[in-house]
């Protein structure tokens, strides 16, 4: 069995490149490497080694997908005959699809897989803005970026940006979880004697943007009110502390059942907001209710029978299982199919067909809920109670 060996160039700075690396460069009768785009390959080509390049794939394929998969196959067809020397930018585990795919076809045993030096840009770009990565630190890939990654409380590093596109399009998501005005930092060529920051808000940070496979951007770690508030760890923590030992007294003595009618007042209240087209309102009814659901969870956590995160893993299971025409390959074309499926689903769940009382009274109570609000009725006076939550 032959081997591929897949050697890191390092960053940009060849004088960073540890002697070994170079050595065995150059000892080597031939060189295949991703790109042409670094400063070592022009070296080893200016010196005399025999380098052969995959840039053209990049000019032959529509998708980077394609251009990997191409890369792969064609150093396991030279490694049928003979051992293959591989040589990629920075770290060959770092952001190296080609590296993650010949691992793969090394588990199966039709090739042997090495890897061996180059230093990563993470580390350049660390000592370039001084990140104090013991703080809380996290690595992303722009090209797949998710909101649901990001997280405030990390320095968070984001590769694959190589252009304004590529930053406009990370700056849309970045958008949607930091204020507009947040800090953001580019760093191109970091390490090199022509390394470069920018820094600017994540409004306007793809406004000057260079061109360069070379570059990064990074956002520091934020604090402040505005984001603990959108912070679901956040609101957990405030609920175990009010039905804590040292919490509120009323809260920390409440059960499922002392919250009952909590819940229908709520809803009432949503209810209104939403007949008055109160949106402000809206808001903080719906925000009513989720206290609802995060108080229960906090009194079923301490209790120990389950917690918010169980609400919500519960949630998300169910709602993915009963749109399998969303979520998987089924497919509806009316009502009557969705109604099939929503009742396939629910057998699948063990559900049993019942009388659903609880739509009637839904009804009803729709009905004069409407009457009420319209007739401009408080729901003060419709509560007879003195244990009003809401005035607590």
């Amino acid at each position: 069995m032959n081997t591929i060996r897949i050697i890191g160039l390092g960053t940009s700075d060849t004088d960073k490149m540890p002697l070994g690396v170079y050595k065995e460069l150059k000892a080597a009768g031939k060189i295949y490497v991703r790109t042409l785009d670094h400063p070592a390959v022009k070296m080893l080509e200016d010196e005399g080694s025999e380098v052969i390049s995959f840039d053209s794939y990049y000019e032959q394929n529509d998708t980077f997908e394609d251009t990997y998969e191409r890369i792969t196959n064609t150093l396991l067809k030279a490694a049928e005959a003979e051992d293959v020397l591989y040589a990629v930018p920075g770290h060959p585990m770092v952001y190296e699809t080609t590296t993650e795919r010949l691992l793969e076809a090394g588990k199966t045993g039709i090739v042997h897989v090495e890897l061996a030096g180059g230093q990563s840009f993470i580390d350049d770009v660390i000592t370039a803005l001084k990140i104090p990565v013991n703080e809380n630190f996290q690595l992303l890939d722009g090209t797949a970026l998710d909101v649901q990654d990001l997280d405030y409380r990390k320095h968070t590093l984001i590769t694959q940006v190589y252009d304004q596109l590529s930053v406009s399009e990370v700056k849309v998501t970045l958008l949607e979880y930091y204020n507009y005005d947040a800090p953001v930092f580019l760093v191109d060529k970091a390490g090199s004697i022509d390394e470069k920051i920018i820094e600017s808000t994540i409004a306007e940070i793809d406004f000057h943007v260079p061109d360069s496979n070379l570059l990064c951007m990074f956002v520091p770690r934020a604090a402040g009110e505005q984001y603990d508030n959108k912070s679901l760890g956040h609101m957990i923590n405030i609920f175990d502390k009010l039905v804590g030992e040292d919490g509120c007294p009323w809260d920390k003595v409440q059960t499922h059942t002392s919250l009952e009618r909590y819940l229908l007042e709520e809803s009432y209240e949503v209810i209104e907001a939403i007949e008055k087209e109160d949106d402000d309102g809206l808001v903080e009814e719906l925000g009513d209710i989720l206290l609802q659901v995060a108080l229960h969870a906090a009194i079923g956590k301490k209790d120990g029978y389950f917690d918010f995160y169980d609400i919500l893993a519960s949630l998300n299971k169910k709602v993915v299982h009963r749109h399998p025409h969303v979520f998987s390959d089924e497919t509806v074309e009316n009502m009557d199919d969705l109604n099939k499926v929503w009742t396939k689903a629910k057998e699948a769940e063990g559900k049993k067909p019942k009388v659903k009382h609880e739509k009637e009274y839904a009804e009803a109570m729709l009905k004069w809920m409407k009457e009420t609000i319209h007739k401009d009725i408080p729901l003060h006076d419709i509560i007879t109670e003195d244990d009003d939550y809401e005035t607590r």
